[in-house]
């Protein structure tokens, strides 16, 4: 049947070849059109994963709003989801995060902003964020060069790449510092962190001692790690005490009370990882639902996503659509066929062949145009994806065939053809043997 079925075609190699073009077209068609979709998609996520992790969530108690004076100001930190009691974040919170199926690992969080990095006689402005060192792999972050943090650390800090291009000469003017460019060596020179903004001038606070540290890893300067500053959680802690220490001692001899103040053993934020993506939103709710707020950046592709929903629709109904056209070609060649062959269907019936071996000799032929005109399709389809990428690399337009789409799209295309095939096979099961062969 199969060699049946290669002979018909090759007899009529014209009308055979313009059919599987037509599939080649249809087939190429759609595979792009849903590529360029699907490459969207990748490039929103590969722009989200420069920002952080997408297992990760944030976790940060409520605020409730209310007006003091005609501005806004934080009344308190209680849920309407946890009856209107308090919620706080601290070392019971971070157990029950942890025990929440689907969950990797949780650590506390801390940020501050009014700490200075210092290397050798330079001296910049950076991010300072405070974590449970054994969770940094965890909470997806990676390195350049040098390592993690790991439990074993205290005064250790891993940076963003972007921060060593920021440091400046703080004896120079604020006009002198942004024209001369600095270099600076973090994994060998001295490096302090300190709360004195008046460090490295005649004007520094010798009452405050900074911090000795090393630099073990350097983060991408690309996204929102490229500005931050990790350390482990407690050596922090330790900062914010001697800081709010040396602050206690300078306001009124030290008896005005700060209502800003960090409570022991409390934080703002948490960070918590989840074993895959597709459970963030599961875990996310479970912790909403204990009172807490709860985000991720899997939150922001969501909506990127969406916003581009009814486009990706839009270029796959494009690419349907030209499939549509190369099954109704299939259909047209396979009933002209008919046709051309009604006594060779005669004869055949005559010599004992069955209604179900003239059906399957059509089919097949239907089945071989169809394949193999998504096979040449998704080649060209490879082919085409390259030119876009090369083109559309500047602007982030992406085309993306994974392997799962190829698979289908050869699936797809065998069973257009032997669906556009099957009305003209049932059709020539029905003539009638005598008159079929009395047919010129």
């Amino acid at each position: 049947m199969i060699t049946m079925a290669l002979r018909s075609l090759k007899k009529r190699k014209l009308r055979t070849f313009l059919t599987v073009l037509g599939v080649v077209i249809g087939t190429a068609s759609i595979v792009v059109m849903i590529s360029i979709g699907i490459g969207i998609n990748e490039s929103f996520k590969k722009q989200i994963e420069q920002m952080g992790s997408l297992q990760v969530i944030t976790v940060s108690k409520p605020y409730n709003y209310g007006r003091m004076g005609g501005m806004v100001v934080s009344t308190g930190g209680s849920s309407s989801q946890n009856g209107g009691k308090d919620v706080e974040i601290d070392a019971q919170a971070i157990e029950k995060f942890k025990a929440l199926e689907g969950v990797e690992a949780a650590t506390p969080m801390l940020e501050v902003w009014d700490f200075q990095l210092v290397s050798g006689k330079y001296v910049t402005n950076a991010t300072i964020r405070g974590i449970d060192p054994s969770t940094m792999e965890d909470m997806g972050y990676t390195v350049e060069e040098g390592r993690l943090l790991n439990a074993e650390d205290k005064n250790a800090l891993v940076i963003g790449g972007e921060i060593i291009n920021n440091f400046y000469n703080p004896r120079l003017s604020w006009q002198a510092r942004y024209s001369n460019s600095v270099t600076v060596d973090v994994f060998n020179d001295k490096t302090l962190l300190t709360f004195d903004y008046n460090y490295g001038t005649n004007n520094a606070d010798k009452k405050i001692k900074p911090t000795n540290v090393d630099v073990v890893g350097k983060m991408s300067a690309e996204g929102e790690n490229g500005y931050t500053v990790v350390m482990p959680l407690k050596s922090l802690e330790k900062l914010i005490a001697d800081k709010e220490k040396y602050e206690k001692a300078q306001n009124s001899g030290g008896t005005t009370s700060n209502p800003n103040k960090r409570k022991a053993g409390k934080y703002d934020n948490a960070l918590v990882k989840v074993d895959s993506i597709d459970n963030v939103k599961d875990v996310q709710q479970q912790i909403k639902d204990m009172g807490y707020e709860a985000r991720s950046l899997a939150d922001y592709l969501t909506q990127m996503q969406e916003s581009t929903k009814m486009l990706r629709m839009g270029l796959a109904a494009i690419g349907a659509i030209s499939l549509i056209v190369a099954a109704i070609g299939i259909a047209n060649t396979m009933v002209m066929s008919i046709y051309e062959r009604t006594k060779e269907i005669g004869v055949m019936k005559v010599i004992g062949a069955t209604i179900s071996d003239i059906r399957g000799l059509f089919l097949t032929e239907a089945a071989f145009i169809g394949f193999s005109g998504g096979v040449v399709g998704l080649i060209l389809s490879y082919g085409m994806s390259k030119i876009i990428n090369i083109v559309g690399a500047s602007q982030s337009f992406a085309s993306h065939i994974p392997l799962w789409l190829a698979a289908i799209s050869l699936v797809f295309a065998t069973f257009v053809g032997i669906a556009s095939g099957y009305f003209p096979a049932k059709r020539a099961t029905k003539l009638n043997a005598l008159a079929a062969i009395k047919n010129e």
